[in-house]
């Protein structure tokens, strides 16, 4: 009998400060091994849009080349999770009839009902990315089912939660990836991918919120019912901490860069009051306190936490959220960081779990653990789940949003609440 060849899977994660690139071989759909990996500072991107797209694709190129030697593979196509700044996302209903003879619900029922939920939002210059399924009415009924099709109904309604990008950036993308000589599998949303990789199943299920803040922006991702519910993209980030570090201090990017890896933290309580560093300013070496830098750093999370509690509590999402928030992104890394985001938000809060689904061998797994590494990991994942069938691949967030969705919610909350 002939040896069974692994199917091999590439991810690539175009970020605004860097590209990852995992490759893998798939031995089982939970059982994906990295046998490539490679990273490359990404200097063709500004708060997730590409500002030169020479800089983007060597990026993407180098990152690749790297990954391929030492997976001694070459890669053709990829799965691509791409950044979402300008994101609109939004609940959407499509009612389509059941006309077949048999009165019996198939695919051509749903690709209708999807169709009639993005009619109304879809704009001539945005494009639709991803259409997450939240479930499906048969008939009238108040129960949503998640696979309908083989019930027998006289129809069937889709509910969405649509994400789009505007069509320009969606073309400057691919452009990127077709001038590296990638062919795209597909583009999926970055909260999507690194939700994969940083959710457990029960924590999707009963109410959670994935924030990913990066180094350009902060992702957030709330998960009702197993299902991505709603989600929303701040443009702010890691590297606005860094701004403010360069301007107070007046010293380089590079030198506050440095200072907020080595020193920084947003918990006053760690600190020791005799904790004295060395910056290199405009004006030469000078020595500061690290709460002094503490300060600094502190007020732009705070700022970040606020806002994004803000945007919580607007949509009424915040109280809903029994398993608090769940935090990654290289900008979460800071020392303190969970610690504040419990004392801002007022719930729980823990780092992303480990993507146990992809591993490495010997010395490759500690840096495949690395942040910088979530959410390719969760492309990889997405790549070989349910859920990737179910998303529509290739198109404005209302206030209305939770008038409609609650209705839907409130019976799965109803029932969460009888069991805390």
């Amino acid at each position: 009998m002939s040896e069974v060849v692994p199917q091999s899977v590439v991810a690539i994660d175009i970020g605004t400060h860097k590209v990852s690139v995992l490759i893998g071989e798939v031995h089982a759909p939970d059982q994906i091994e990295v046998t490539g990996m490679a990273y490359v500072r990404n200097r063709g991107m500004s708060k997730g849009k590409i500002v030169s797209l020479e800089k983007v694709v060597s990026a993407i190129k180098n990152a690749v080349q790297e990954a391929e030697d030492m997976a001694e593979c070459r890669v053709n196509s990829a799965w691509v999770a791409i950044p979402s700044t300008e994101l609109r996302s939004f609940y959407a209903v499509g009612r389509a009839p059941v006309l077949n003879s048999e009165q019996t619900i198939t695919t051509n029922e749903l690709v209708r009902a999807l169709e009639l939920a993005k009619t109304s939002h879809i704009t001539t210059d945005y494009y639709l990315t991803n259409a997450v399924p939240l479930g499906f009415a048969v008939d009238d009924s108040d129960e949503w089912v998640q696979n309908p099709i083989g019930l027998s109904a006289q129809s069937v309604t889709g509910h969405y939660q649509l994400m789009m990008l505007p069509i320009s950036t969606m073309q400057n993308l691919d452009k990127a990836l077709k001038n590296a000589g990638i062919g795209v599998e597909k583009m999926v949303i970055s909260t999507l991918a690194t939700s994969e990789a940083s959710l457990l199943k029960d924590e999707k299920e009963y109410g959670v919120c994935l924030i990913d803040i990066g180094a350009g922006t902060s992702n957030i991702g709330v998960y009702f019912g197993g299902h991505l519910a709603f989600s929303s993209t701040l443009p702010l980030g890691g590297e606005h901490v860094t701004r403010d570090i360069a301007a107070v201090l007046q010293t380089t990017t590079e030198e506050a860069e440095r200072l907020k890896t080595l020193h920084g933290c947003v918990d006053h309580q760690v600190i020791k009051p005799d904790h004295m560093i060395q910056v290199q300013t405009t004006d030469g070496t000078q020595t500061i306190s690290r709460i002094e830098l503490a300060d600094i750093i502190v007020a732009r999370y705070e700022d970040i936490f606020d806002r994004i509690r803000n945007i919580l509590e607007a949509n009424g999402v915040l109280t809903g959220l029994y398993h608090g928030v769940v935090l990654t992104g290289d900008a979460i890394q800071i020392e303190g960081a969970v610690t504040l985001a419990r004392r801002k938000l007022g719930v729980s809060a823990h780092l992303g779990n480990p993507p146990l689904q992809v591993y490495a061998k010997d010395d490759m797994l500690p840096v495949l653990r690395r942040s910088l590494y979530t959410t390719a990991s969760g492309l990889l994942i997405f790549s070989q789940s349910e859920l990737q069938h179910s998303v529509t691949p290739p198109e404005e967030q209302t206030r209305s949003f939770w008038q409609r969705m609650m209705d839907g919610i409130n019976d799965i909350l109803n029932k969460l609440k009888n069991l805390f």
